[in-house]
């Protein structure tokens, strides 16, 4: 984890400003990322040309020449409290470069642009799932668990860990219980500054390292590559 954060802010990043994008997915499409590689990059796919398409948009908006972007991004496959939750972390460069290599800072972004870009995202990811087989473009689509069919017991495990559920044990299937919990009756905060939120898919783009801040960016870099071994 430090050894790579290191290389990335030595070796990698140019220096200029860094916004880390974070994309979680519904339940459905983590436990179907959870077993499947490949899948997880299409998403990746997915997600990045969305994001980089979106600035290359903004660079081209304010008359740069051939604008190109740049980003890392990390798969996760854990939360904060060590469940199975694959989601991305994308450290994306906040501007593009012109064909001179000059680099252009962009307008900041707020709540609606990063919802413009989760409305790209969810139904593009939508659609992969559909030509691979596993989703349905119609109501009461079923597709096939063949990780279901062949592993029950590690496949149920997984779907509750990822729903924060019990697996095992007489409470299976029930919530897991945690101190300080709000009531169930409190309504969850709405998203706030270039935050969005739509139909189980989440996009968050608050936190940005000004170009300058190193030690910062390495900090962030190794948040996102730290491995499951203690929780946020």
């Amino acid at each position: 984890m430090t050894e790579r954060a290191a290389h990335l802010v030595d070796h990698v990043f140019p220096n200029v400003p860094v916004r880390q994008w974070v994309l979680s997915l519904p339940y459905q499409v983590r436990y179907m990322l959870a077993g499947d590689h490949s899948l997880c990059r299409a998403v990746v796919a997915v997600a990045m040309r969305a994001i980089l398409g979106f600035l290359r948009h903004r660079a081209g908006e304010a008359d740069v020449v051939d604008p190109r972007g740049g980003a890392v991004v990390i798969i996760q496959r854990f939360g904060g409290a060590l469940n199975l939750n694959v989601h991305l972390h994308a450290l994306v460069l906040d501007g593009c470069f012109d064909a001179g290599v000059r680099f252009h800072h962009l307008p900041g972004i707020d709540a609606a642009d990063v919802a413009d870009v989760l409305a790209t995202i969810a139904p593009t990811v939508r659609r992969l799932l559909v030509r691979r087989g596993l989703g349905s473009d119609h109501e009461g689509g079923h597709p096939t668990d063949e990780w279901a069919e062949s592993e029950p017991a590690l496949a149920g495990m997984d779907s509750a860990s990822i729903q924060g559920l019990l697996a095992l044990g007489a409470r299976a299937g029930r919530g897991i219980r945690r101190r300080g919990d709000p009531p169930e009756e409190v309504q969850p905060a709405a998203p706030g500054p270039c935050h969005a939120h739509q139909n189980g898919f989440d996009l968050h783009a608050v936190l940005r390292i000004r170009a300058g801040c190193r030690d910062r960016l390495e900090r962030v870099s190794r948040y996102a590559l730290r491995p499951p071994i203690a929780s946020d």
